[in-house]
């Protein structure tokens, strides 16, 4: 074998291995090394890992490696990565797997943070799905985490690495770095001497709903002595106290994945995911109660934001029936403004070093969250609108400010700009926001009248009667708002150039405040 060696940079790159040529090097961790390589005898690309020599001298571990590479082959589930074959050439294992032109779920939390609650169940759901397909054949994966989860760009979710991760009777060769990786989602049963059952699955697979919701690991610890300790006897952490916004459903839902018991766990990973489904949809019929729903509306211009919860910015607008291709969802606010379609270049830019996973990455914008898939079990999944630069802010060119005067009432925030008091005379607004906690209405507004050139903002109780006077909690409702003009269809237009959830509204003293502009 000719080439770079094993320990170089770029490993095992330009060599051969029996039919494979290995053609780069796409990560190295602490079980192996994976390659993009030809086969030659098949004419295709494939995902090629190599298992460390030390591991084929284990036959407990080969064994068992042996057997489930069998058996996740046999697996007709599309959300686990296909096994093409594997085997023992020159004394090191290989497991020859479809390639796959995406990213790990790491990779996207490392670049986004948390993910918006639908994209993380989404992903789950998938997953979760691939479990239970696995765990119907005797099957268990034993190492569920962000790294042996792949995301295409569609948003296809593959489980990858079964049949590799160690038991507790394979000789522990592994380094800390891996170790820790894995130990984040371990069950506590793991640590003892009983052999892993699907309940440990389930447990790793509410430790990555949790981090997909907050971005941070349910025991965010970089030692193993105290993730260990963590594991067996500290509370399961609630969602909520990280992220105030999610629905309180999911503090309850992690709770009863991770619970210490494996017995009072969820019995399958799809009863977790049908769960979380649940929460959101629970969450969005709570919301549409009084026409409440949640802006979201995408900024003439992506930016990074930071993941603190910035307050509660609600729609209080028209139900989702009535909306022309408008799916509200309930999330952050400002994960939610943020949202845009997943895209950028499509280059291949192959798995970064210190990853394990087999496949190719297309690179992540900086600014380009992607977007859920429709979930499949009971309650789908809406795909939110990218807004038009262009015709966002040819809408703020023609906004009309002959409908407005500036406030010199109270309430008005101190803002860069003043709150405005509209002339009740007929004329329309298209509603972009609205905010509703005391403690963060200026934090929120500024917000989006930095996103949005030309949006104003008002305070409901201080402007028409046809505007809904306070929120269900009682506090005071400020919006952030376009200027319309004085008919349906240049209301329409206006709203339809902002796109999103955004709304219309008649500025008038007799429109029924719960009514809304129909388009």
């Amino acid at each position: 074998m000719t080439g770079n060696a094993p320990n170089s940079p770029d490993g095992r790159s330009g060599t051969r291995f029996g039919v494979y040529e290995l053609r780069r090097l796409l990560g190295r961790g602490g079980m192996g090394e994976v390659y993009e390589a030809y086969d030659t005898s098949k004419d295709r690309l494939v995902a090629l890992k190599l298992l460390h020599r030390e591991l084929a001298a284990d036959p407990s571990f080969q064994a068992r490696f042996r057997r489930e590479s069998r058996l996740t082959a046999a697996l007709n589930e599309p959300h686990v990565i296909p096994v093409h074959d594997w085997g023992e050439i020159d004394g090191v294992l290989y497991i020859d797997m479809r390639l796959v032109d995406g990213h790990t779920l790491r990779a996207e939390l490392a670049q986004f943070g948390k993910l918006e609650p639908a994209r993380a169940v989404d992903i789950v759901s998938q997953i979760a799905a691939g479990l239970d397909a696995a765990h119907a054949n005797g099957l268990i994966h034993r190492d569920v985490k962000p790294d042996n989860i792949i995301l295409t760009g569609a948003g296809f979710a593959y489980l990858v690495d079964f049949g590799i991760a160690y038991s507790h009777t394979d000789t522990k060769i592994t380094t800390e770095g891996s170790a820790i990786g894995s130990y984040a989602y371990m069950a506590p049963e793991r640590f003892g001497i009983q052999a892993p059952t699907a309940a440990a699955d389930v447990y790793a697979l509410a430790c990555v709903l949790y981090q997909s919701l907050t971005g941070t690991t349910p025991f965010n610890t970089s030692s193993i002595e105290h993730l260990v300790n963590s594991h067996l006897n500290a509370p399961p952490p609630r969602p909520t106290l990280t992220i105030p916004a999610l629905p309180p459903l999911f503090d309850a839902i992690i709770a009863r994945g991770m619970a210490k018991d494996p017995a009072q766990r969820y019995a399958t990973t799809g009863d977790l995911a049908r769960e979380a489904q649940q929460a959101l949809l629970t969450s969005a019929q709570s919301a549409r109660t009084f026409g409440l729903q949640s802006t979201i509306v995408s900024p003439p211009s992506p930016t990074m934001i930071d993941q603190q919860h910035h307050g509660q910015m609600q729609h209080y607008g028209p139900p989702v029936e009535a909306r022309k291709n408008r799916m509200p969802i309930i999330l952050g606010a400002a994960a939610a403004a943020l949202l845009l379609a997943a895209g950028g270049t499509t280059a291949w830019v192959m798995t970064r070093p210190g990853t394990e996973s087999p496949i190719a990455i297309a690179p992540l914008s900086a600014t380009t969250p992607p977007q859920p898939t429709p979930l499949e079990v009971d309650v789908k999944t809406p795909n939110l609108e990218v807004l038009p630069t262009a015709d966002l802010q040819t809408t703020t060119s023609k906004a009309r400010s002959t409908t407005t005067r500036p406030s010199a009432r109270s309430g008005d925030l101190g803002l860069s700009k003043p709150m405005t008091v509209p002339s009740c005379n007929g004329s329309g607004i298209v509603v972009l926001a609205n905010a509703t906690d005391p403690a963060t209405y200026a934090n929120d507004i500024q917000r989006y009248l930095d996103m949005f050139p030309g949006s104003q903002y008002l305070r409901t109780d201080q402007s028409c009667p046809s505007l809904r006077q306070v929120s269900d909690s009682g506090t005071a409702i400020y919006a952030v708002f376009l200027p319309s003009g004085k008919s349906r269809d240049e209301i329409c237009a206006d709203v339809d150039d902002a796109g999103g959830d955004a709304y219309g509204k008649w500025l008038d003293k007799s429109t029924d405040p719960s009514s809304f502009i129909t388009c």
